[in-house]
């Protein structure tokens, strides 16, 4: 059993439903997948993170806070669901977005909604992005020699506070995954700032439940991304004197391409199709990725019609807005992709 949650402070639309998607199992030919529409959580909070800033707006409140801070890159739907949980429980927010020199900044995805939601944005460079933690204690003394008070919150959300999102999220799984018969779902999620891989792990372990995880990364190495969970879980079981868990947990960094954000034309005809499938819109840079990985895994006959696994829909789709879809396989004939 799981220790007794943190505080929280309800902002999202929970649960969310676990949803087959009868036309892409037929059409990818493989196994039997199960869509946990995390997309559902809001319209502006969609997504994962706000799972996670309920732990953290709640300590927000409780500290007596006027402010937040966290970062993330200029697309980030971490940072987009922050600032409208901000603005709609009355804090001001300050986003540190990393660009690149020379970048164009396009008001469009995330980007715009951070700005129509009155949030302060300082853009860092990525050779700031590895002091970001630094740069955010920074401009909370700033704020606090100002006498205000900023509560800061971490790249994703993802620390040992922001970890219990998931793990109620996995509580709505266990109760959602006895409508699935046959094998034991793989549990099949984008990886990134480890917070959600962490919550799942922590979660499938103290609720006993037989759910194999992939965390498939869409930008790093498959060490950084176990070095990253594990901190959280050391973090985690610190403060509440419970053990680090011993889930097995299967990194799969094989499909993160050029990296963090970059999406070829191929890997978006691939989120395309889904799309014509299913009528759900994907993020290019975190679910869209992760579903490109799993298509590829089951071209290759890692899962085959005797498995099923839980694709887990971690929102954000304002960022197609912020992709160009025109040389995709579907605008010219809605052909298949090649995987």
């Amino acid at each position: 059993m799981t220790p007794e949650l943190p505080p929280h402070l309800p902002l999202g639309l929970s649960p969310t439903p676990l949803e087959y998607a009868e036309r892409l199992s037929s059409a990818w030919e493989g196994p039997q997948i199960w869509i946990k529409r995390d997309d559902l959580t809001g319209f502006g909070l969609s997504g994962n993170k706000v799972r996670k800033l309920e732990f953290h707006f709640a300590a927000a409140r409780e500290n007596g806070a006027d402010t937040v801070i966290t970062c993330g890159a200029l697309q980030s739907n971490h940072c987009r669901a922050t600032a409208l949980a901000a603005a709609r429980v009355g804090l001001e927010c300050l986003l540190l977005l990393r660009v690149a020199s020379g970048t164009a900044l396009d008001l469009a995805g995330n980007y715009l909604l951070d700005k129509l939601a009155g949030a302060e944005v300082r853009f860092i460079t990525p050779e700031d992005w590895r002091v970001r933690d630094d740069l955010m204690a920074a401009e909370a003394l700033r704020l606090q020699s100002d006498g205000r008070r900023a509560h800061v919150i971490p790249e994703g959300a993802s620390d040992a506070l922001g970890m219990w999102g998931f793990v109620v999220a996995m509580r709505e799984i266990a109760d959602q995954g006895g409508r699935i018969s046959g094998p034991a779902p793989v549990v099949w999620h984008a990886a990134s700032s480890g917070g959600t891989t962490a919550g799942i792990g922590w979660a499938v372990e103290r609720l006993a439940l037989d759910m194999p995880i992939v965390a498939c990364s869409i930008g790093d190495p498959a060490k950084d991304l176990e070095v990253k969970v594990d901190t959280i879980w050391q973090e985690a079981a610190a403060a509440t004197g419970a053990s680090v868990p011993a889930t097995r947990i299967d990194y799969n960094d094989s499909h993160i391409g050029g990296g963090y954000g970059l999406v070829t034309d191929e890997e978006l005809a691939i989120q395309a199709e889904a799309t014509a499938l299913t009528g759900l819109i994907f993020d290019p840079t975190y679910t869209g990725k992760a579903l490109v990985g799993l298509r590829r895994e089951i071209a290759k006959g890692t899962y085959g019609e005797d498995h099923n696994v839980i694709f887990w829909h971690t929102g954000g789709g304002f960022a197609v807005f912020a992709h160009d879809f025109s040389r995709t396989a579907f605008a010219a004939d809605r052909g298949v992709p090649d995987v």
